[in-house]
Order: C-alpha cells, then sequence, then structure tokens
C-alpha cells in the first residue's frame, strides 16, 4: 500500500480549479441562436457561457433553454376578470425553427448568472449543481472567466478515485 505523507485536504476538499476545463467555448452576447447551435455541436457541449466585449461573463446558454423555445406549449387560460380566453400554440414547428434562428442569444439565455469561484472546494461545486438542478457552472476568478466545471467532469473525477482507491487495497 502506497502512503500519501501528510495529506491536510481529503480528495472532495481539492479546489474546483484543479480539475475544471480550462479550454472553455463561448458564445458572444451579440450572436444569434444560429450560430449558438453551430457552437454546441462542434463544440459537442450541452451549454456555453455568453461573454460581453469586455470578456465578463452575462449569461448562459444551453440545449435546454433552447427546447424550451421550440417545444409545443400546453394551452393557456388567460382570465381577464370580465372573460376567459383559451391561448393555443399554433405556429408550426418549421416557422418556430425560422424565428428561433434569428434571436439574439440574450433572449433565451440564462441571465440570473449561477457560477463558482476557482477557489470553491469540490463538494460545493458539487452542492450547487445538485440544488440549483444544473448541469454545469461557470468558473470565474477575480470575476472573470477561468474554466466550466459540470456533473460529469466531478462524477468521473470520483470515479477515478474510486477506481484508484480500490486498485491500491487490491495490491495491499
Amino acid at each position: 500500500m502506497k502512503k500519501h505523507g501528510n495529506e491536510t485536504r481529503s480528495e472532495m476538499n481539492k479546489k474546483i480549479s484543479e480539475i475544471m476545463k480550462t479550454d472553455v467555448y463561448t458564445v458572444s452576447d451579440e450572436a444569434n441562436i444560429k450560430e449558438v447551435l453551430q457552437a454546441l455541436v462542434e463544440c459537442k457541449t450541452s451549454g456555453l457561457p455568453i461573454v460581453n466585449a469586455r470578456q465578463q461573463v452575462v449569461g448562459f446558454i444551453s440545449d435546454g433553454d433552447i427546447m424550451k423555445f421550440i417545444a409545443k406549449q400546453n394551452p393557456r387560460i388567460i382570465d381577464m376578470t370580465s372573460f376567459i380566453t383559451v391561448w393555443y400554440d399554433t405556429e408550426s414547428f418549421e416557422k418556430k425553427l425560422h424565428d428561433l434562428m434569428e434571436l439574439n442569444v440574450m433572449e433565451l439565455a440564462t441571465t440570473k448568472l449561477v457560477s463558482v469561484d476557482t477557489d470553491y472546494d469540490i463538494d460545493e461545486v458539487a452542492k450547487v449543481l445538485g440544488e440549483k438542478k444544473i448541469k454545469k457552472v461557470p468558473v470565474l476568478e477575480d470575476g472573470k472567466l477561468a474554466g466550466v466545471i459540470s456533473r460529469s467532469d466531478i462524477l468521473r473525477y470520483i470515479l477515478g478515485i474510486y477506481l484508484e482507491k480500490e486498485a491500491e487495497a487490491e495490491e495491499a
């Protein structure tokens, strides 16, 4: 069995900066949804931070935000006190798709930004992702984008620790 010296931090107390992705793809707050979709497909990702001209993160766009726009909406009942009207979604998928492509990214993006700092511990980030029910989050350092961390990044890290410990136990 290997001895690792006097480790003062457990693996889950490591800083998120040690496992976050630093090769972050972003889109401009000037981009339209067509550009966003191209970036999502080319980068093989489900969401992207949105940055302004000063490279500050001003939002986040995900495939879920886009799905909400193109999804068929349930009829809505609108009570106007003196009469009731029902609103039906009658736009065709093709029309929605056409309209979608020209929208500015900020019209669909999440602008109430959830982010973490590079000095957050892994377990703190896992808590944020779980409580907010989001897949990934921008990582900031001094208010600027430093990386992105996802649930799958954390799960891969945890599995790696487990498999390493299991292998060490088998060697002993």
